[in-house]
């Protein structure tokens, strides 16, 4: 520890604190480290995890502490540095050969008793040392240039003022324009409402007469319609009455004249040309019937 100590004020008088600050911190913050992930480190006396956390932390703040130092140690204050690069430079040779040569700084200025030399731009922009006289001709020149941009500007302002107030004019007649065309819509509308209205009253008039036709219409067709379905039933009787009164005639005939006539089935039936066999005709059987309708191998 002695010897650690010693070894801090030497380099402390040397000048060299801050960079071994930092480097003492570095080590004992990778010593903290170690120790919290292997729960301690004997050698270098660091018992358990929480010893270690104080060491690693106390490493941080003097690693910080070191960088501060360091970034403050020979560091000249803004005022320091604006006034040692503005002071005017007393020249022992002649100005006059410093003419045209290149220099640093626009602010930089070169005295020599009653005469000076200035760090001016050229024509293509680079710094170079010039003589009183063309330092103040430039001078008057971008003063005279400053003076054209900013009457420049005013009257760019002056025309944007006016191009807006035209701007203004031209939007005020269109929104009443507008608003004349929305007047003329409306009313156009309105017309075109009752227009319509009428239309759809004329067209309702219509469509109830039309209903009116159809029904009468319908009723009429209904009536044919009832009437033909009554000839039909009445014809779908006849008929019926006829058909039975065949079948037993038939049936009779059946009766007074036996006929042998036999057909295995309807195939047979419908090869000798006799399908269908009505009940009472030559050929019905039952077995031909199969619905017991009345008719065999329809």
């Amino acid at each position: 520890m002695g010897i650690a100590v010693a070894v801090l004020i030497l380099f402390g008088i040397a000048g060299a604190l801050p960079g071994l600050m930092m480097f003492a911190g570095i080590i004992a913050l990778i010593l903290g480290i170690v120790a919290l992930l292997a729960n301690g480190i004997k050698w270098a006396r660091i018992p358990n995890r929480k010893f270690g956390a104080g060491v690693a932390g106390a490493a941080l703040v003097l690693t910080i502490a070191g960088g501060a130092l360091s970034g403050t140690e020979g560091t000249a204050g803004p005022e320091e540095l604006l006034e040692e690069s503005a002071v005017a430079e007393t020249l022992q040779a002649d100005l006059a050969s410093f003419i045209g040569k290149s220099c640093e700084f626009d602010y930089q200025v070169m005295t020599q008793g009653d005469d000076n030399n200035y760090c001016d731009e050229d024509s293509i922009g680079a710094l170079i040392w010039v003589d009183q006289e063309t330092h103040d001709r430039a001078e008057a020149d971008l003063a005279v240039a400053r003076e054209a941009e900013t009457k420049k500007k005013l009257e760019e302002a002056a025309a944007a003022k006016a191009k807006e107030a035209e701007q203004a004019k031209t939007a005020e007649a269109a929104e009443t324009a507008k608003a004349k065309e929305a007047a003329d819509a409306e009313k156009a509308k309105t017309a075109a409402a009752a227009k319509a209205k009428e239309a759809a009253e004329t067209r309702k008039a219509k469509a109830a007469a039309a209903t009116k036709t159809k029904e009468a219409a319908d009723a009429k067709k209904a009536k044919a319609a009832a009437a033909a379905k009554a000839q039909n039933a009445a014809d779908a009787k006849a008929a019926l009455a006829a058909e039975k009164a065949r079948k037993k005639n038939a049936e009779a005939e059946v009766r007074k004249s036996p006929s042998n006539t036999y057909y295995k089935n309807c195939t047979a039936v419908r090869n000798a040309g006799a399908a269908p066999i009505f009940r009472g005709e030559p050929g019905y059987s039952r077995k031909l019937d199969r619905d017991g309708d009345g008719v065999a191998c329809e």
